[in-house]
């Protein structure tokens, strides 16, 4: 009943949302794709879901700045989350429009320093909160291709504001130093009491927004503050590991500080600590072994469950949006967007880029709120901003493997492609980079060898790039060009990988990468 008063009130405050060709040009920003199984108009539909929910007719509910709202029977109201999530779509077409997003949640954000879950800040039955804190990431990412130095100091005070304000009395538990959560801060979202339940996908977001933060500080001389964040990062680091692992099952659980115990239901969150390496390599074993088990997470169909089909709570949740059952089986893009980057972060590349392919071909012209692990059907709300961003997010980030510096005026090229892909030649043309160049990339993935061209256009060359591609141990790279010349490669040896990378400052560059047996 809560959740349909909620939506109620939504209603009753809508408005229609509004486009500016002025604002996103998407029509004309659309980078050419070729992939297998995606088409060019699929492709460019995910970008029109972010144009079609885009409102412009601002402020709206106090937002100082046009936004992406969620999309169709939300309305017109902005919503912490939604809107960060979206900015991970939207800097790759308009870097201006995501950097004034960013300027609008400064305008909401609450003297205490809380951003609230949306603009009409008011869930009958549920404490006055926030939402999941995916700002720090979004903000971050929008940042990295920014040139405003002024936007990245009023930006970093604003998510300094936020993040001590979770880590404030009203949030941080005293005994364990968890940072608890109610409502739609942890997903599914079902707690109603203030300072009862740590939840794990709430405290690894809060690590690795202290991260972010630590670093920002760093760049802009906050000694003192780049100290503190650090340390609450490690704080925060131990007691997730202290606090909830069950070293039984080999999980992680959300944790009930007053009852000093873990909570019964496996939440696919319990992978989240693949983050940053939060999860010691003894566990992660384990993490990894339940995770590509089909029993618990449906891991060889149709990408990662929400919750595990072993559990009680376990529902495939069909037609609109039903709130905590809906978080308690279906698919969404944002479980499975940080398990990706998890993966990633303990280098098993190989699963990263297989969920991340599943993901894609999962959402590919299926844009919708979430998804039946069964068969693949989209459900509730059709037309969805954050699934279409973060689509977008893990195809171009996560197996084009694309990411630009505008601080250190680097763009590095690091594909990663599921062994599904080898035969395949994809590419992306006319990819806009912030600071107006233009981004051309063809890769050629054979049996034993990578091929890797990139050319960029447009008036400002002044960008270094950066090739590469991961290696796992027991294998080495050699990188050779065209005419069959060797080029000497920076070779890093990471735990379970080695990474090999050539950097080229020419605007044009085309390297091949041979994979071999180390002898």
């Amino acid at each position: 009943m809560t959740l349909l008063i909620l939506l109620s009130n939504i209603m009753a405050l809508w408005h229609p949302i509004s486009t500016h060709a002025d604002t996103i040009t998407i029509n004309t920003d659309v980078p050419v794709i070729k992939f297998p199984g995606i088409s060019q108009s699929d492709f460019s539909d995910a970008f029109n879901v972010l144009n079609e929910c885009l409102v412009r007719d601002e402020p709206r509910h106090g937002f100082s700045q046009p936004f992406i709202a969620p999309g169709g029977h939300y309305g017109g109201c902005w919503w912490q989350l939604d809107a960060s999530l979206s900015l991970h779509g939207t800097k790759w077409v308009d870097q201006r429009f995501s950097e004034n997003m960013l300027r609008g949640f400064s305008s909401v954000q609450k003297d205490d320093g809380r951003i609230p879950l949306y603009g009409i800040d008011d869930v009958p039955g549920y404490p006055t909160g926030s939402s999941l804190p995916k700002l720090f990431q979004a903000a971050d990412a929008v940042l990295r291709q920014a040139e405003d130095k002024d936007l990245k100091q009023s930006v970093y005070l604003t998510l300094k504001k936020y993040m001590d304000w979770w880590f404030s009395d009203a949030r941080r538990d005293a005994g364990t130093g968890l940072i608890t959560g109610v409502f739609e801060e942890s997903f599914p979202p079902v707690e109603k009491e203030l300072k009862a339940v740590a939840q794990v996908d709430l405290n690894v977001e809060i690590v690795i927004g202290c991260h972010v933060l630590a670093e920002l500080a760093k760049e802009l001389g906050y000694t003192e503050d780049h100290r503190r964040y650090t340390g609450y990062q490690k704080e925060l680091r131990s007691a997730i590991n202290q606090y909830m692992w069950d070293e039984v099952t080999g999980a992680y659980y959300s944790y009930h500080v007053k009852d000093k115990k873990l909570d019964s239901k496996l939440i696919c969150y319990t992978f989240d600590p693949f983050r940053m390496q939060i999860a010691p390599p003894d566990r992660t074993d384990r993490m990894i072994a339940m995770l590509t088990d089909d029993k618990y997470f449906n891991w060889s169909k149709n990408a990662v469950t929400s919750a595990a089909k072993t559990g009680a709570c376990y529902t495939e949740t069909r037609g609109p949006y039903d709130g905590a059952p809906s978080w308690s089986g279906s698919i969404w893009t944002l479980r499975n967007e940080v398990i990706i980057e998890g993966l990633e972060d303990i280098e098993r590349y190989d699963l990263s880029a297989y969920l991340a392919l599943k993901t894609v071909r999962l959402f590919n012209d299926n844009y919708t709120e979430f998804v039946n692990p069964t068969d693949g059907s989209g459900h509730g709300v059709q037309r969805y901003a954050w699934s279409a961003a973060q689509y977008i997010q893990i195809l171009v980030e996560k197996i084009f493997g694309l990411d630009y510096d505008r601080q250190t005026k680097t763009i590095r090229i690091r594909p990663n492609l599921d062994s599904s892909l080898v035969g395949e030649k994809i590419s992306l043309e006319g990819l806009l980079l912030a600071n107006g160049s233009r981004l051309n990339l063809h890769i050629d993935n054979r049996t034993d060898s990578v091929g890797i061209a990139y050319s960029i256009s447009g008036d400002r060359h002044d960008l270094n790039i950066v090739v590469g591609m991961v290696a796992e141990i027991g294998k080495k790279v050699k990188i050779t060009v065209p005419e069959g010349r060797r080029i000497k490669a920076k070779r890093t040896r990471q735990k379970q990988t080695a990474l090999y990378e050539v950097a080229n400052k020419n605007h044009t560059g085309e390297f091949v990468f041979v994979t071999q047996e180390e002898r």
